[in-house]
This record gives C-alpha cells, structure tokens and sequence, in this order.
C-alpha cells in the first residue's frame, strides 16, 4: 500500500495524504481469484461446458476490474489484456462445441471434442504464460498450478 500526498497546509505545515493500492498489490489480488477458478487450476477428467464459460466470463470481468483499478506499467496491462483477449477466444471457440453436458477426457489425456481440447489448452497457455511474466516482475508466487 502506498501513501499519495493530497494537500499541503500552511503556515504552521501540515500534510494531508491517503492511501493507495499499489500494483503489486492488484496483482497479488488477481492472482488469488485465479487460484479459485477450477477451469484454470482444477486438472479434472471431465467438465461441463456452460461452467467453463461462466468461469471464463468471470476471470474476464475481474481482469477487467484490476485493469481499471491499479496504475499498473505497460507490460503488465499488456499481460492482463492478453488474459482477458484468451477469455474471449476461448468463449468464442466454446461457441463451436456440440456437446452441451460433460466432455470428458479420453484415453490420451485430450478432451474427447477436438475444439474443446485445442480452446482449453490455447486458454490455460496463455495463463500460465502471463502468470509466469507476472510473477517474476512482481515477485509474486501463483500458489496453484495450471496443468497442461
């Protein structure tokens, strides 16, 4: 949390400041609602199609809500743009599976509809790449893993 000088009283001198919310801190927030988000970190053998774009509807809000909150530098809105740019492509994609109850994983470990399979991975990529590059420039550790 920083300190933001707001005024300044004279003659006798006097300081009037609030507190701010640094980027480091909404990164860290970010991260802890992204370990809650089971289509990022939960490495189940079936899903259900309208929870997935629930989630990536609301992952996408929230990155939205960080982005307008913090003072964050260019390369971390460029990454928090590109999460919420994986959630409208993964939500486009869902568009296109036919399956509207479970998918499940098949024998090799892929999901059993090919769209799924590929949005799924491009989706949980992207994440965990921006994830990475987040957590190395805010020295920040993303608690969670997001499989493959």
């Amino acid at each position: 949390m920083g300190v933001r000088i707001t005024g300044l009283d004279t003659p006798f001198g006097g300081v009037s400041w609030e507190y701010t919310e640094t980027a480091k801190h909404g990164v860290q927030e970010l991260f802890y609602f992204l370990e809650t988000k089971r289509i990022l970190t939960n490495p189940v053998e079936m899903e259900i199609k309208s929870w997935c774009a629930s989630s990536a509807i609301e992952i996408k809000a929230k990155v939205a809500e960080t982005l307008g909150k913090y003072d964050f530098n260019s390369e971390t809105v460029a990454c928090l743009r590109s999460m919420a740019d994986a959630c409208n492509s993964f939500l486009d994609r869902l568009d296109a599976v036919p399956i509207e109850g479970i998918i499940y994983k098949n024998s090799s470990g892929d999901w059993e509809d090919l769209i799924f399979s590929n949005a799924m991975r491009t989706f949980r990529t992207t994440f965990k790449e921006k994830i990475e590059l987040l957590s190395t420039a805010y020295n920040l550790k993303f608690a969670k893993n997001i499989p493959d």
